[in-house]
């Protein structure tokens, strides 16, 4: 089994021990000020070279409704700022493609919270813009990065993907999860993505896909009805067609199940931890319930062959 996730903390740090952290990844020594009178601080961060403030207004396609104690309890299960299986650790490996570097400008599309959003921010240095399909998840995410103080690095904001664009050649990468398999007009998206996107930009896109295009297991139909947003689910090769059709170069085309169902089972853990504490509030263990019986179907569909993970990695022609 996995290492369990490390968490991200969304808390404001003191003074000084935020002093010593920015000092580390900017390169220099620390020196702590005097106490007999003010010393001058760490240099200031870089500007952003473009900075926007994502929207939180527009059509919302998602049905699933995302309550305080649902976030609260998502949370708890699947990391600080996390409200899916697999958080800092391995984002950052299913984003490390993209390559961003310091000061790039990056895309997570599909965000939730915005954990992997911030992690990715402080890991390579980029600006990352993140967008999520879900108005409460959204205004939670972007509280949580006002709190840790990364509202200019990783702002977090609501994408309308019946009207939203993006703005042309912005991007020097993109990382898009579980958007695609909600969404019914899959070109008309990846059009959009590809116009935001720098001439030779990356894109990595990490989602759910069947197995066949007539898969109809009891299991997958089962995930299938339970689903709040009834999933539009294509197979593994038609998605890269769709991608490969909006002016994207395919790179990697891979089968992520297996990796991404060891993150699932560190969170089912903790689940059964949760339970057996007995520690959560009335509303909070419905929140709670109603999340495992969620993964359950999702777990039974993926063991039955029929429901995969996908990884696809693409980049935009010059």
């Amino acid at each position: 089994m996995a290492d369990p996730p490390k968490k991200e903390s969304a808390k404001i740090l003191k003074p000084e021990l935020r002093a010593r952290l920015h000092a580390w990844w900017e390169g220099y020594e620390y020196d702590a000020p005097a106490a007999t009178g003010p010393q001058p601080g760490p240099a200031q961060e870089t500007a952003h070279p473009d900075p926007i403030k994502p929207p939180m207004t527009g059509k919302v396609v998602v049905k699933d409704q995302w309550s305080r104690e649902r976030i609260k309890v998502a949370q708890l299960v699947w990391g600080d700022g996390f409200t899916f299986p697999g958080a800092v650790d391995f984002v950052l490996k299913l984003a490390a493609p993209l390559a961003l570097a310091r000061d790039a400008i990056g895309l997570d599309l599909g965000c939730g919270l915005g954990g992997g959003t911030r992690a990715l921010a402080q890991a390579s240095g980029a600006w990352m813009e993140g967008y999520d399909l879900s108005l409460e998840l959204a205004q939670a995410g972007a509280a949580l990065s006002r709190s840790a103080g990364m509202e200019s690095k990783a702002p977090i904001g609501f994408l309308d993907v019946a009207e939203g664009s993006f703005k042309p050649k912005r991007y020097d990468g993109a990382l898009v999860r579980n958007v695609f398999s909600l969404i019914s007009d899959k070109p008309k998206l990846l059009t959009r993505l590809a116009h935001g996107m720098k001439p030779g930009a990356k894109l990595v896109v990490f989602d759910w896909a069947i197995a066949r295009e007539d898969a109809h297991g009891a299991a997958l139909d089962a995930y299938r009805l339970g689903e709040t947003t009834a999933p539009r689910l294509s197979t593994q090769a038609q998605f890269a067609a769709q991608i490969e059709a909006a002016g994207l170069a395919i790179a990697a085309n891979e089968d992520f199940t297996a990796a991404f169902r060891a993150e699932l089972l560190v969170g089912w853990a903790q689940i059964d931890r949760l339970v057996s504490r007995g520690q959560l509030e009335a509303l909070e263990g419905e929140a709670l319930m109603g999340e495992a019986k969620s993964w359950a179907r999702r777990l039974a569909a993926m063991d039955s062959g029929d429901l995969r993970v996908v990884r696809i990695v693409a980049s935009k022609k010059a």
